[in-house]
Formats: structure tokens, C-alpha cells, sequence
């Protein structure tokens, strides 16, 4: 955690997305309104539906750019440069390092989750209409504020579940890709091939409406198996050749 954060990248990683937040809520404010990407409409913007409502554009911003670009910068980082040939002299097992660095990242990305969430609720309180309902994404019923907060909550922490998936994936590549700007590329391509062949592999590209209906009980099976599948696939490859890995 200490030398993630002692990098100046991950610093301005870390700022420049509080910046990013921060002018979408205040997009938010100037229309009041949110018109949602996938033709569902427009929503006025309160302070119970803004903390997700604004991971629209921000959670693209985050899973596709901010995240992997973070990620590469710490795994493939390590390798190109050689670092991590210091890691394995000291006295523990190959695998520990390794999931000592997937454990911080996955810890930073913990903190980026909540910073949004900090954000939002802060500025959905402060600066937004307040209102006792809202409207569930797809639903036309109207559910009550203490429906509120489950919900959040349940988006948060379905797109840091997403954002995970995203570092096993960018932990496989960069392990066979170790120059930096040549595994962000890659990861990218791969995301979109991904999605291609499956469809709730969009996550990968842009998760916001894939997470929303997740949370629905009827659409959530087949983007759970995805997620779950594709996070024990990568573990089993990283590890895999982290082990193999010649030093």
C-alpha cells in the first residue's frame, strides 16, 4: 500500500478522478436532470438517486481508464522495470508477493468506491432537491427513502465486485505483457473481445447498466456466473504463472 501510494502516478490517478466526479455531480446540478444512456428516459436528479445516478458516465471512466491504467502501473510496472526481482530475494513464498500486490490493489479500489460513494451522498444532501421516493432503475414504482440506501450500497458494492474482475484480468495480462502501454492496449482489446462473445462481459467496458439490472433478481444470474466465473478463471492464470514466472 505504501509504495502504491508513494508513486506520483497513483496520486494523480486518485485526484484526477475525485476531479472527474466532481464535475459530473456538478453537470447534474446545472440540468437538474439525468438523461440515462440506453433510451430509458429522464430522471430528475435528488438526493436519494444521485449516488448512483452519476456512476453512469463515472464508472465508464473508472473501468475502462482509470483502473487499468493503476493497475498497469503496478504490475507491469514492476516487471518491466525488473522491481519485482528485489520482491522474491526476501525470505516468503512467490505467491505471497503476488497476492500482497493483488490485495493492495484491490484495497485501493475499495478506496475509490468510497470516495464516490462519499461524494455523492455528501452532494446529493448538500446541493440537491430533497425527496422521500425514487425510482429503481427499469421500475415504474415509486420505492421510499429507506429503500435508498440498500441500493446504493448493493451498487457499490456490485461495481467494486466488477472493478475486481478487472484487476484478475489485468493481472494475466500484464504477467505475459509486461511493458505498460503495450498491456493496457491489450486489455482493452481484450475487454471488448470478451464482450463480444459474451454479452454480460460488458461489465468489463461499461458496467453501469449491467450492475443495475444485476441488482434486479430476475437479471442476475447470468451476470453473476460471469463475474464469478471470470474471476477464478484469472486467479487460476495469474497465480499460475506468477509461479512459473523466471526470475
Amino acid at each position: 500500500m505504501l509504495r502504491i501510494w508513494n508513486r506520483k502516478s497513483s496520486l494523480l490517478l486518485y485526484i484526477a478522478y475525485i476531479l472527474i466526479v466532481i464535475a459530473i455531480i456538478w453537470s447534474h446540478k446545472v440540468t437538474g436532470t439525468k438523461v440515462l444512456r440506453f433510451g430509458e428516459g429522464t430522471v430528475v436528479v435528488n438526493n436519494l438517486n444521485l449516488p448512483w445516478l452519476m456512476m453512469s458516465e463515472v464508472a465508464l471512466f473508472l473501468i475502462t481508464a482509470i483502473l487499468p491504467i493503476l493497475y498497469v502501473d503496478q504490475l507491469s510496472g514492476d516487471l518491466y522495470s525488473g522491481a519485482y526481482r528485489l520482491y522474491v530475494l526476501r525470505p516468503y513464498r512467490r505467491f505471497q508477493f503476488w497476492l500482497a500486490k493483488l490485495l493492495a490493489l484491490s484495497a485501493i479500489t475499495v478506496i475509490f468506491m468510497g470516495t464516490s460513494l462519499l461524494i455523492g451522498v455528501i452532494a446529493g444532501w448538500l446541493f440537491f432537491p430533497h425527496s422521500s421516493t425514487f425510482f429503481k432503475y427499469g421500475s415504474s414504482v415509486a420505492s421510499f427513502r429507506s429503500d435508498a440506501i440498500p441500493y446504493i450500497l448493493g451498487f457499490y458494492l456490485v461495481l467494486t465486485l466488477v472493478c475486481l474482475v478487472k484487476l484478475m484480468l489485468s493481472s494475466v495480462v500484464c504477467l505475459f505483457v509486461s511493458r505498460p502501454l503495450f498491456a493496457y492496449i491489450v486489455i482493452l482489446i481484450l475487454s471488448v473481445f470478451l464482450f463480444e462473445l459474451f454479452r454480460p462481459l460488458i461489465m468489463l467496458m461499461d458496467p453501469f447498466r449491467e450492475i443495475l439490472l444485476a441488482l434486479r433478481i430476475d437479471n442476475s444470474f447470468e451476470f453473476w456466473m460471469c463475474a464469478g466465473g471470470m474471476i477464478i478463471a484469472c486467479m487460476i492464470i495469474s497465480f499460475t504463472r506468477w509461479q512459473k514466472k523466471i526470475v
